[in-house]
């Protein structure tokens, strides 16, 4: 369910982060959202429009090679 919103969402060039957190604070979204106690919530979802100008948006972290971290078996 949340990957069709992400991915529709990235469709209209809309941006998102998964936000699990959201589960350590129920009781301070529940009285924002007005949400019962009788749900429970495991995940949230941030949307916006990404500035793409903004410098941490440039960002390239570096990466390991595949062969530095995994283990092959065949």
């Amino acid at each position: 369910f949340a990957q069709s919103i992400i991915l529709t969402a990235h469709s209209f060039g809309i941006g998102s982060c998964l936000q699990a957190s959201l589960a350590s604070y129920p009781g301070a979204v529940r009285e924002f959202l007005g949400i019962p106690r009788t749900k429970q919530l495991v995940l949230g979802i941030s949307l916006g429009y990404p500035d793409l100008e903004a410098r941490i948006n440039s960002y390239q972290s570096t990466r390991v090679g595949l062969d530095d971290f995994v283990q092959w078996h065949s």
